[in-house]
C-alpha cells in the first residue's frame, strides 16, 4: 500500500527512521539531478542533497503538513542551490560548465535511447544535451528555477509557486518567458526547433 510523503513525515516526527529512509529513497536521485542542474557540480550536488535531507530530519519534530512535502523539500534544495551560487560569486570561484564526466550523463534520458551501436548519433545527442544545459544557465535565476522544476522535475505550478514564494500566475509567466528565451537562444545556436518540444 502506498503511503503518502506527508504520512511518512508524520511517522518520522514520531522517530520512525525507516519512514525517513523511504523518503530519501523516493527523492534522492531527482533531488541530486535538480541541484546539479542549478550548480553544475555533480559531487557538490550530492553534498547539498544530503544537506537538504539532514535539514528535513532536523525539522521532523516540528513538521506540520500545511503544504506538500515535495514543495517543502524542493524549497530547501532551491535555497541551498541559491546560496551555493552566491557563495561561489563571493569567493570568485569559477567552475567549468562543460566538464561532465561519463557517469554524470544523467539528464535528458529521452536523447539516450539505445544508441549503443550508433556512436555518431550518441555524440550528436550528447552535444545537444550539453547545449540545452548551457543555454538553461543563461536564463535569469527565477526563470531557470521555474522551468527546471516544471519541465525536468515535473512539479505542478502550485508546488513551484510554494517553492519560489510567488503566485501561480507568476510561475506561469516565468515559464512562458523562460521557454521563449530558451527558444531564442537555441535558435541562435542552430538547435532551436529540435528541442522545442522538451522546453
Amino acid at each position: 500500500m502506498f503511503v503518502s510523503d506527508e504520512d511518512l513525515m508524520l511517522e518520522c516526527r514520531k522517530g520512525d527512521m525507516s519512514a525517513f529512509e523511504l523518503l530519501v529513497r523516493r527523492y534522492q536521485d531527482a533531488l541530486v539531478n535538480y541541484i546539479f542542474y542549478n550548480i553544475n557540480d555533480f559531487h557538490r550536488a550530492e553534498d547539498l542533497a544530503q544537506e537538504t535531507f539532514l535539514r528535513v530530519l532536523k525539522s521532523a519534530s516540528r513538521y506540520e503538513p500545511k503544504s506538500s512535502f515535495k514543495s517543502w523539500l524542493y524549497t530547501i534544495a532551491t535555497n541551498l542551490s541559491r546560496n551555493e551560487i552566491r557563495n561561489r560569486v563571493r569567493r570568485k570561484t569559477y567552475y567549468l560548465e562543460d566538464m561532465v564526466e561519463e557517469n554524470e550523463d544523467i539528464h535528458h534520458s529521452e536523447y539516450m535511447i539505445d544508441t549503443r551501436f550508433q556512436p555518431d548519433i550518441l555524440y550528436e545527442k550528447k552535444e545537444r544535451q550539453q547545449l540545452v544545459k548551457k543555454t538553461l544557465k543563461q536564463l535569469p535565476e527565477n526563470q531557470r528555477l521555474a522551468l527546471t522544476l516544471v519541465t525536468y522535475q515535473e512539479l505542478s505550478y502550485e508546488e513551484v509557486s510554494d517553492i519560489l514564494n510567488c503566485s501561480v500566475g507568476a510561475v506561469k509567466s516565468l515559464i512562458h518567458r523562460a521557454r521563449r528565451n530558451m527558444k531564442k537562444l537555441l535558435i541562435k545556436s542552430g538547435l532551436g526547433e529540435s528541442v522545442n518540444a522538451k522546453i
